[in-house]
């Protein structure tokens, strides 16, 4: 946990500028409106924006043409643990003038390397490769990334025989992204969070001690440090289940059919949630359903072809032995479904050290009524969760620094009562 005061709302600017492609600088720190600065674990850069209000021309000065950066370095105060990095402005929206001598727009800016592989397409082949190699290979020769900008490349298993079809980079990543997997680990990320760029597994994700507990309460003093610790200050659900979404996307229990086109035999497997529970793939304990049955007497865990997909293998050459599609194919679409399947949004104090991929503990509101002076909590969706996201909003007037965050999971706290025998015939009843 990081050192420094319990929790403050303000942010310390230490640069902001805009650096023009001719090489000038110009300070920004004294006439922003607002900075904000994304995070998210299914974006594979960082990204953001900044509201100006410019009556002195700055827009004509640097000449913007879209071959801009942005420097950018703030902290939290008494951490000293700044945040900096250089972005480069791709986009000017939202442009318009606001008095005879002033002008208002919003300044977009991205890592540099999602414009250099917009840029480009690959073509090329990788022989008996892992898949954080073919990663590191396209982030250092292609992209030019440095070293020091990637912060993991988690080893995976198996050797592939890949050929990168015209791929712009960055697609080229999540494509072989999508098909890492090890021991017990089977639904790999690439992404880019304060630290660099990020090659991990869900499951690697979810063993990381959480970073803090977040409460939501009303504050009773703006100014007292102690007593708005690790509170939230809104908070929203974005995403609560959805059967249809959730069934149809493999969330409870899916069918691989594969056919080897040489030997004329199939294979077929099944994956549910209750082997992920089991296998305690899940952050918490709990999966978010019970075994209520369908009009077929069957159960969501039991529904395999809700997700069917075929795969034709041909098993003589080792690409297609070393893909290995029955290990990450029907888990991977379980648990990015389950990751949407409940979502909430939360306003923090700002901490420039929170990022996407955390683990943090959540203490989710009962929303009735106080007792004793407490809130109480629901246990069942308290618990952990993924930060999927993070924004960081610093806004110039009141010199305030706010972290708005999107945490995810993929069960509960507490188990959800059982299903009542003979329910799934209510639906016959009745004209």
């Amino acid at each position: 946990m990081p050192e420094g005061p319990l929790n403050s709302k303000q942010s310390i600017i230490k640069k902001l500028d805009l650096i023009s492609s001719s090489g000038v600088s110009i300070p920004l720190a004294g006439i922003y409106v607002q900075l904000q600065i994304y995070q998210d674990i299914f974006a594979q850069c960082m990204s953001g924006k900044l509201m100006m209000i410019d009556s002195m021309e700055h827009f004509s000065a640097a000449n913007m043409c879209g071959n801009e950066y942005l420097h950018v370095a703030f902290d939290n105060p008494g951490k000293n643990l700044p945040f900096e990095r250089i972005f480069r402005i791709y986009k000017v929206t939202d442009r318009k003038a606001v008095s005879n001598s002033g002008q208002i727009y919003d300044i977009h800016f991205c890592s540099d390397e999602q414009i250099t592989s917009n840029s480009m397409r690959i073509s090329k082949a990788y022989k008996d490769t892992k898949i954080k190699d073919v990663i590191f290979d396209i982030l250092t020769k292609e992209l030019k990334v440095d070293n020091f900008r990637i912060s993991e490349l988690e080893d995976t298993q198996g050797g592939f025989d890949f050929i990168i079809p015209g791929y712009r980079p960055f697609e080229a990543i999540q494509w072989v992204t999508a098909r890492g997997y090890a021991q017990n680990k089977f639904c790999y990320l690439f992404f880019e969070n304060k630290n660099g760029f990020k090659l991990t597994s869900l499951q690697t994700l979810m063993k990381q001690k959480p970073y803090k507990t977040i409460k939501y309460e009303i504050k009773n003093s703006q100014g007292d440090p102690s007593v708005n610790k690790d509170s939230a200050d809104d908070f929203e659900i974005l995403n609560d289940f959805d059967m249809l979404t959730s069934i149809s996307n493999g969330a409870f229990s899916s069918r691989l059919l594969q056919i080897d086109l040489f030997s004329q035999k199939f294979e077929q497997l099944d994956y549910s949630l209750t082997t992920a529970e089991a296998n305690k793939n899940l952050l918490n304990n709990y999966k978010p359903v019970n075994s209520f049955k369908n009009s077929r007497d069957e159960t969501l865990f039991n529904s395999f072809d809700s997700f069917y997909r075929t795969y034709l293998t041909i098993n003589d050459t080792k690409s297609e032995k070393s893909n290995d599609i029955k290990f990450w194919l029907l888990p991977r679409a379980m648990h990015m479904t389950l990751l949407n399947h409940f979502r909430i949004k939360v306003t923090l104090p700002g901490d420039s050290e929170m990022k996407a991929g955390d683990i943090v503990n959540v203490e989710f509101p009962l929303f009735q009524g106080k007792q004793d002076g407490q809130r109480k909590t629901n246990k069942k969706l308290s618990g952990k969760y993924i930060v999927s996201a993070v924004n960081y909003k610093i806004i110039r007037e009141d010199n305030s620094f706010e972290c708005v965050a999107e945490l995810a999971t993929d069960s509960f706290g507490e188990a959800i009562p059982a299903a009542k025998d003979g329910l799934n015939k209510l639906s016959k009843k009745g004209k």
